[in-house]
């Protein structure tokens, strides 16, 4: 099969090739998905770089060359013996757990119970722009700050980063369920964000955002620098609400200090941040990726029944892959950016 690989760390421009690969074999529980796009994300591009090296050799058990990339959408090809809920020609969409080679070529070989039915009304495109920032959502605002369908009407809500794909995705779901939606983009972004359907939508490169709100139940944190500090001045602080970030420190210090040493230092930073939080009423969590097929099924109906649409900025050929994460590192983008493969 065609793939586009890496074989060093660096810019995109000189570390991507493409290279002729053996397809992947299949084990019982896992299903061939014949790929037919994937997508961008920003934890791809630092990976790229080299971010997070140490846990992501380890969990690939090998380093190169290595074949990146998350979301996968396309149509089964081959199913293992042990798997009785798709068949050969099913079209699914999913971001597994970081496992083996990802999603920058034709063929990957994907645990079925990660897999879910594609929405009947998107194109490959557009589903493979949904699964990575839809889970890191969920994980992010259901799992930390314990909001869900029947817990977020009334529930006021601020979403830095609403051009992004996860801050995108954030405020579509939260609409969804009945939150209140503050957020925060760049001038140029604004009135994209507004057709998201946020409630409030602040210019950063104007506005302060801690003088034009207060009260909040939520901020969903995808910018880090400052805005923890300020995020802390608009939340409540009456030890119900909740900041969630997923800008920490864990992977950098396991690549600068060793898997052992890194997840001391970063599990003591945690805990430093959780205890100045908490005297002042705040919970206080890290959000971070996690595949989970149910909260997919939920997305997957919300996109069916046109409360959630992606946001896709730009699509690119599997061929310039190169010239898509060059795009989505320089800012100019809005949503996510959709890669073409087959």
């Amino acid at each position: 099969m065609q793939a586009v690989l890496i074989n060093r760390y660096g810019n995109a421009q000189s570390v991507f090739k493409t290279s002729e690969v053996d397809k992947p074999t299949i084990k019982p529980d896992e299903v061939l998905v014949g790929i037919k796009a994937s997508s961008v994300n920003p934890i791809e591009c630092k990976m790229r770089s080299g971010y997070g090296r140490k846990i992501f050799t380890k969990k690939r058990g090998f380093e190169f060359p290595v074949i990146l990339g998350n979301d996968v959408c396309g149509v089964i090809e081959a199913v293992g013996s042990k798997v009785t809920e798709f068949k050969v020609g099913d079209e699914v969409f999913t971001a597994p757990e970081v496992s083996g080679q990802g999603s920058y070529c034709e063929y990957r070989a994907i645990k079925a119970k990660y897999c879910v039915t594609k929405p009947s009304n998107l194109s490959y495109e557009e589903a493979a722009t949904i699964p990575y920032v839809a889970l890191t959502t969920w994980a992010s605002l259901v799992t930390k700050a314990k909001l869900g369908p029947d817990s977020s009407r009334g529930k006021r809500v601020l979403v830095h980063g609403g051009s992004g794909g996860i801050g995108s995705f954030a405020i579509q779901l939260l609409k969804a369920w009945g939150a209140e939606v503050i957020t925060t983009c760049s001038t140029g972004k604004v009135e994209k964000v507004k057709a998201l359907g946020a409630d409030i939508v602040i210019d950063y490169c104007t506005q302060d955002f801690t003088k034009l709100i207060d009260n909040c139940d939520v901020v969903f944190d995808t910018v880090g620098g400052d805005v923890e500090q300020k995020s802390l001045r608009v939340l409540k602080k009456n030890g119900k609400s909740y900041y969630v970030t997923l800008v920490f420190p864990a992977l950098a210090n396991i690549d600068q200090s060793g898997i052992f040493r890194g997840a001391i230092q970063s599990i003591s930073a945690f805990l430093g941040k959780k205890k100045t939080f908490k005297k002042q009423g705040v919970n206080y969590g890290w959000g971070m990726f996690k595949s989970n097929k149910e909260a997919l099924t939920v997305v997957k109906n919300l996109i069916e029944e046109g409360k959630v649409k992606p946001a896709v900025g730009k699509t690119f050929p599997l061929a310039q892959l190169a010239d898509a994460h060059t795009y989505a590192e320089s800012g100019k983008g809005f949503g996510k950016i959709a890669i073409a493969i087959r």
